[in-house]
């Protein structure tokens, strides 16, 4: 099916280190695995895009996955010209949009994503998709359910990859298998509440958290704060973020600083 999304950058929100199953297959052609799902999409410019699947997986599944219901024009409409780095980092990034990701993937791929790269992250979360995920087309795996990795080795988690990860990864899949938290009714609790249920849980700090409240439960006010950020705070913010500014949606604009400052490979982030 072909529609119109205005506003929509495909790339920046496949390439944006919130999301580790989504990347090019061809030229102005991605796919995305979630949800049990693969999806391809196909960008021809102009805001007009093919998504390669019925009109009702589109409607239940796929509009609310790239969240086509929230107004981002609106948000980056917050920050102004005379707001500096902000602003350059809104308008490099317009497009961006905040995935609504299943919890559970979510949670275990962030914790996989501590001191690694996007690339070492996509690898090995790759490997886990294919050792314990289930296969819904040939050679394409859905994320691993939690029975699956809570019933796993550690010596095949090792062998994904994960170094340290493994241990933390195991411990947390049986925990959640055995409903401790039961992830998916968490979606009532406030940020708060959110942040209390994941932080027991192994390998999953602040950090962690707080990207698991931002890509998966939808809370635009969550705020991670890795080395990118921390390096752009300290730079651009001596005096801290205006969270006061920007209530309910720092986490949109925080993403936004996020992918301009790893594009700054190029550029130096200078007062």
């Amino acid at each position: 099916m072909r529609l119109s999304i205005p506003g929509f950058d495909l790339a920046f929100t496949a390439e944006s280190g919130q999301c580790f199953r989504m990347g090019r297959v061809g030229d102005n052609r991605w796919r995305v695995i979630a949800f049990g799902r693969a999806l391809e999409i196909s960008s021809f410019g102009d805001d007009i895009f093919e998504f390669h699947c019925s009109q009702e997986d589109f409607d239940t599944l796929w509009r609310g996955y790239f969240d086509l219901g929230t107004d981002y024009h609106s948000i980056c409409s917050l920050v102004h010209p005379g707001d500096g780095y902000l602003y350059e980092a809104v308008c490099f990034a317009g497009g961006l949009r905040i995935l609504i990701q299943e919890p559970f993937e979510t949670l275990i791929s962030f914790i996989i994503s501590q001191r690694k790269s996007v690339g070492a992250i996509r690898y090995s979360v790759e490997k886990l998709c294919q050792a314990y995920g289930e296969e819904i087309d040939p050679g394409i795996h859905a994320f691993p359910a939690p029975e699956a990795l809570a019933g796993a080795s550690l010596e095949g988690l090792l062998a994904c990859s994960l170094g340290y990860r493994a241990k933390y990864i195991l411990e947390t899949s049986r925990m959640v298998h055995a409903g401790k938290p039961a992830l998916n009714g968490l979606h009532a609790l406030d940020d708060k509440g959110l942040l209390a249920a994941l932080l027991p849980l192994p390998g999953v700090g602040i950090i962690v958290a707080n990207c698991v409240l931002l890509f998966a439960f939808h809370r635009l006010d969550a705020f991670p704060v890795d080395v990118w950020i921390e390096r752009v705070l300290a730079s651009q913010f001596p005096e801290g973020f205006p969270f006061e500014r920007f209530p309910g949606v720092s986490g949109v604009l925080q993403q936004h600083l996020f992918c301009y400052a790893r594009a700054s490979g190029r550029h130096k982030l200078v007062k």
